[in-house]
């Protein structure tokens, strides 16, 4: 803890407190990639939730990867997906529909755009719509969970529950801790004991 509070004040001093040197050599480095820095992140958050130190909460760990999946360098985009997820849950669903249409149209290559509006089309129970998106979320960001979990989902409501299963097993394997999907492959499970 001591380290941590003298790093701190060293981070925070002003300038003019740093002794100059006599001479000086610049090196120029190359500034990190965002998007690798990005992964770089994912990667970490995604094997703590594997095996998450006993002090870390899980939640956290998950609402981190949410934002990260989430932001997107363009505010027009981020402010696209804060005001079409709450037009969803407002009930707002052709303006959040448009939304997410020009949301991926405009930045193709976002995820978590594709990942709400499929989401969007199971509420409306446009599944087969909801399948082409979803699979394209999947595309740009395979280790999305929640997305995995949609797709179940989406499978599940058209009668493809051994799929359903495989999806929501997917999901599992990435993010251990959701409690809910193992509760549905349970559901699922003792609904149809074929599968």
């Amino acid at each position: 803890m001591r380290f941590g509070l003298v790093l701190l004040a060293l981070v925070l001093l002003p300038a003019p407190a740093w002794p100059q040197a006599a001479a000086t050599t610049t090196i120029e480095v190359a500034p990190k990639k965002p998007e690798l820095t990005r992964q770089q992140k994912l990667d970490s958050l995604l094997g703590q939730l594997h095996n998450p130190a006993p002090h870390l909460d899980v939640s956290k760990i998950e609402q981190e990867v949410w934002e990260i999946w989430s932001h997107h360098a363009s505010p027009t985009a981020a402010v696209l997906l804060l005001q079409s997820s709450a037009a969803i849950t407002a009930g707002d669903f052709d303006p959040a529909e448009q939304m997410l249409s020009q949301l991926v149209e405009t930045y193709p290559t976002f995820a978590e755009a594709w990942n709400r509006r499929a989401a969007l089309y199971y509420v409306l129970k446009r599944y087969d719509a909801a399948m082409i998106d979803i699979e394209k979320a999947l595309q740009l960001e395979p280790r999305n969970f929640g997305a995995l979990v949609g797709k179940g989902m989406i499978l599940h409501a058209q009668n493809k529950s051994d799929e359903a299963i495989v999806s929501l097993k997917d999901a599992l394997a990435i993010n251990p801790h959701l409690q809910a999907v193992k509760d549905e492959i349970k559901l699922i499970e003792n609904q149809e004991p074929h599968v």
